[in-house]
């Protein structure tokens, strides 16, 4: 889950929705199955948000009478959906931590088998540091196994006219509708600079972990999935700075709408990057 600072997951511009979506539990069901966890005792699920991955975790364990799940999310609210959602679970004990994902060495005070991160990394500026932590709190050995859909390369070259035209309608709906241009100088979510996969092996490499398995998944990804992501708050603010959300939300899915009609699209391919790595000894 998205690590947001700005807005709890029961608000409406959540990413929750989106998360919900069936093309993205199996992005996240292909990485949790990637990282081997079947057999693990303990397990950190980072940025759980709402609970999707630790549930893909759980259906997931064998010989689980002794397992544990550190459950990790700064949002207060997503937690509460998630204790309500997995309270009753059985297979495994849960361990629902409040704390943003940059303290992890203080808010799990012991080393573990393997830590599952899904599509989220992007969002952190000190990468170096977080996987210094993440290092420390697996044994050595253990697995680190992540994803994002953010980084250089996730556009196709067969996607880039859909994008364009969505952006352009976008704007033109914005202007022509509520009278609005997006603001320059305003901060722009979006505008992180976007690691390419080598530079995401050398960031590991250089915290102590060895590459186990990397790879480039592509995805079609629906109108649904579109239409979900333009009600996030990140990503409105990040194509349409300095935007009020609501309407910057409203122009980008009725253009998406269009856009996807006049294209006679069904999905428009996304690249999932997902890696997995383990603590060298």
């Amino acid at each position: 889950m998205p690590n947001q600072s700005s807005a709890e997951y029961s608000d409406e511009y959540s990413f929750t929705e989106f998360s919900s979506q069936p093309f993205y539990r199996k992005v996240n069901s292909r990485l949790v199955d990637m990282s081997g966890v079947f057999d693990q005792h303990k397990i950190i699920d980072l940025g759980c948000g709402t609970g999707g991955i630790t549930k893909l975790i759980l259906d997931r364990l064998t010989g689980t009478k002794e397992t544990v799940i550190y459950a990790v999310d700064h949002s207060a609210s997503a937690l509460r959906s998630a204790v309500e959602e997995l309270g009753g679970r059985k297979e495994a004990a849960i361990r629902f931590v409040h704390a943003e994902v940059q303290n992890l060495a203080s808010s799990v005070n012991e080393q573990v088998d393997a830590v599952i991160y899904c599509n989220s990394i992007h969002y952190v500026n000190d990468k170096v540091a977080l996987l210094n932590q993440i290092r420390e709190r697996l044994r050595p050995g253990g697995i680190l196994a992540f994803n994002t859909s953010f980084f250089d390369g996730s556009h196709p070259p067969e996607s880039h006219d859909f994008y364009r035209r969505w952006m352009m309608r976008s704007l033109r709906t914005l202007r022509k509708d509520h009278g609005l241009f997006p603001d320059k100088n305003a901060d722009k979510t979006g505008a992180r600079r976007q690691l390419t996969p080598e530079e995401y092996k050398e960031l590991l490499e250089a915290a102590g972990f060895e590459i186990v398995r990397a790879e480039n998944h592509v995805v079609g990804v629906p109108e649904t999935g579109f239409y979900h992501i333009s009600g996030f708050r990140d990503w409105i603010e990040g194509v349409m700075p300095g935007v009020p959300l609501g309407k910057g939300r409203d122009a980008l899915q009725k253009s998406l709408k269009q856009v996807f009609k006049e294209m006679e699209l069904e999905t428009v391919p996304r690249v999932w990057l997902g890696v997995t790595a383990k603590r060298a000894k």
